[in-house]
């Protein structure tokens, strides 16, 4: 063969065929021969009549083009060995220009055979087409290629051959060719795509599988599997009447008797998983199925759906739950929600609504157990930021040393122990009410950079570089004489203008007496509904005990000996005997008190002040009114309740 050949491959170009799929796509033809006539024959047979180029001019193209004559289909590349043959395909594989088809002569001598070439050829190229040509009658041939295991893609001719023949081949061959690769490229697209769908389904939480009409489960996402411990199961093995067992195994219809509300009205079909089989634990499912139809509307089969919803009724209920407790909250905390008639009482609950709307900053003093915190969750739930937090710190309760942290927070690292960044109480209550409780207790180093905070609405934590701004509602609390402290230089007199924008004082408890009955009442309604006990009254005897006493705890010391008499109590009327000893001489040395002492009712002993109230003030309602300490309006309103208008 002449040195050409050796050379980088000639190209071809051959007359239009009738095939559509070559149009646009691979038409790559390799001759492998070590004759040179037989590369002449293929130019021949696969491209128009043209003039054949001298052999000085085989280095440039092998046909050049001839216009009007033909148009480009077959792109022919020449090797005169197996060599050359493997080189060629394994470079066109790399670069994404294989060949489509090649015609390998059998007896190729020096060097490897067309045999071992389709050997060598097989290692790494699967798909392309391989023709052996052969001029020898070797009857053995084909026997030898069969046992070789290369016949996959394998087509034996024998020469001379004509030109109709390997024309009809290479265009059978190459047409076979891009058709076998365009449904590999759309199988890998649908494999693609069927990972993604199944990807999709794995990870909407539901169990999904398809069934034909027969009943033959046919897909199924993980979760399907799982659910009906067919993990690890070929779907062909699967039979209906072994689903459907399994099925009948599995569920069971719920008894949905014990669920509160709503959330299955819009529910179809419920079954509950019956824990068989190693389940981890019983769960409700929503079912449903749709049909799936062809294109021609006929009904191949159905897809059905579990969905979980045991923790959807779980988080229904939490919610219910977070609605009821926001709404006790508020309750609790709204103006109709704090007791007390006294005239002081009034005064505080007018100041409450008047600085409820706006932001000032407000003052409330009182003594130890007023209810100067239940005062300050009054002015938030009743305030625009009742949707934000609401955060209260005591600084009577805080070492002097961790303070200042607590309040705005530290930086990791900014002192020894400082693990980690801290969130101080000012950004945890931004966009709500911050409660400083206590402030007469609030270190003197401490009061300068708190008031910062209060004129700039700026924080910066301990060892913080960049100021924070907050959005907050600052409300203070004491029980201490501040105007003392800033005369004896123990408060700054800045912050104490600053915090006393807006003062607010409760009145101690043994000021406003008349509202012990109802603070008692109220305790004993919340006690024993807690500790599950009936209980309706209080002996006349307790509260006269009640009414005489100093209260120096206030509020709180009251709460606290009502809960511990609900507790004592084994009737259904709080006697004296379970209030605390300290508040009757009598108790507290051990004497019974007096059996014959009648049981009033809380009712009854409210009645019975407004009937002494009236005849000590001659039937005048204003006088009887300022003794009992309240409002001319609320005496008529309890006069009212107690039928006693006409009396």
């Amino acid at each position: 063969m002449n040195a050409p050949f050796s050379k980088s491959p000639s190209f071809g170009r051959c007359r239009r065929w009738s095939m559509e799929s070559l149009k646009h796509g691979n038409n790559r033809i390799l001759i492998v021969d070590d004759q040179p006539e037989i590369h002449d024959d293929f130019a021949e047979m696969l491209c128009s009549s043209i003039e054949r180029p001298s052999d000085d001019d085989l280095t440039a193209a092998f046909v050049r083009e001839q216009e009007g004559n033909y148009l480009p289909e077959f792109e022919l590349l020449h090797a005169n060995n197996g060599v050359e043959a493997c080189d060629i395909i394994r470079k066109g594989r790399e670069s994404d220009r294989p060949i489509a088809v090649a015609y390998i002569d059998i007896r190729m001598p020096p060097g490897i055979d067309g045999i071992e070439t389709v050997r060598r050829v097989r290692e790494f190229d699967r798909d392309i087409e391989i023709v052996i040509m052969t001029a020898y009658t070797d009857r053995s041939l084909p026997e030898i290629v069969y046992e070789m295991d290369l016949l996959h893609k394998l087509l034996y001719i024998r020469k001379p051959f004509t030109h109709e023949e390997i024309q009809q081949i290479t265009l059978s061959l190459a047409e076979k060719w891009n058709v076998e690769q365009e449904l590999a490229r759309q199988r890998r697209r649908l494999a693609v795509s069927h990972g993604r769908l199944e990807a999709l389904l794995n990870a909407t939480g539901d169990a999904i599988g398809m069934h034909d009409v027969s009943g033959k489960l046919v897909f199924a996402n993980e979760m399907y599997l799982n659910l009906l411990g067919l993990d690890g199961i070929e779907l062909e093995k699967i039979t209906p009447a072994d689903l459907s067992a399994r099925f009948s195994v599995r569920f069971r219809e719920p008894d949905l008797s014990h669920v509160k509300g709503s959330f299955f009205d819009h529910r179809g079909d419920m079954v509950e998983t019956t824990g068989a089989e190693g389940l981890p634990k019983q769960r409700l499912f929503y079912r449903s199925s749709a049909p799936v139809i062809d294109q021609q509307d006929n009904v191949i089969g159905n897809v059905v759906l579990f969905r979980d919803v045991s923790r959807e009724i779980d988080a229904e209920q939490m919610k219910a739950e977070v609605r009821r407790l926001r709404t006790e909250l508020e309750t609790t905390y709204s103006w109709s929600g704090m007791v007390g008639t006294s005239q002081g009482m009034q005064r505080v609950y007018a100041l409450m609504k008047q600085a409820a709307e706006s932001d000032i900053t407000v003052l409330i003093r009182g003594e130890s157990g007023t209810g100067k915190e239940l005062v300050s969750r009054s002015f938030h739930f009743n305030s625009p930021r009742k949707e934000g937090p609401f955060v209260a710190l005591d600084c009577a309760t805080i070492p002097e040393s961790l303070i200042e942290s607590e309040l705005f927070g530290h930086e990791k690292g900014a002192f020894t122990g400082a693990t980690t960044r801290r969130v101080g109480a000012f950004e945890r209550a931004d966009r709500g009410t911050i409660l400083i409780d206590e402030i007469g207790d609030l270190p003197y180093a401490l009061q300068g950079k708190l008031l910062r905070v209060l004129q700039e609405r700026e924080i910066q934590r301990i060892g913080g570089k960049a100021p924070i701004s907050v959005d907050i509602r600052v409300i203070t609390a004491t029980n201490k004489d501040l105007e003392r402290a800033v005369s004896k230089g123990e408060f700054r007199e800045d912050l104490f203008y600053r915090v006393a924008a807006f003062p607010i004082a409760i009145p101690p408890l043994r000021e406003r007496r008349e509202d012990i009955s109802l603070l008692a009442e109220h305790f004993i309604g919340k006690y024993a509904e807690r500790m599950n006990k009936t209980i309706d009254g209080i002996s006349g005897a307790a509260m006269r005990l009640l009414l005489q006493y100093d209260w120096p705890g206030n509020v709180r010391e009251l709460e606290n000996a009502i809960e511990r008499a609900v507790l004592l109590e084994t009737g259904d009327v709080i006697q004296a005997g379970n209030l605390p000893p300290q508040l009757s001489p009598a108790i507290a040395s051990g004497q019974e008190p007096d059996a014959s002492t009648p049981v009033l009712s809380l009712k009854e002993v409210e009645r019975q002040a407004l009937f002494v109230a009236l005849e000590a003030a001659d039937d005048n309602v204003t006088r009887a009114a300022h003794a009992l300490g309240i409002h001319r309006a609320t005496l008529h309103r309890k006069l009212k309740k107690h039928n006693m208008e006409r009396e």
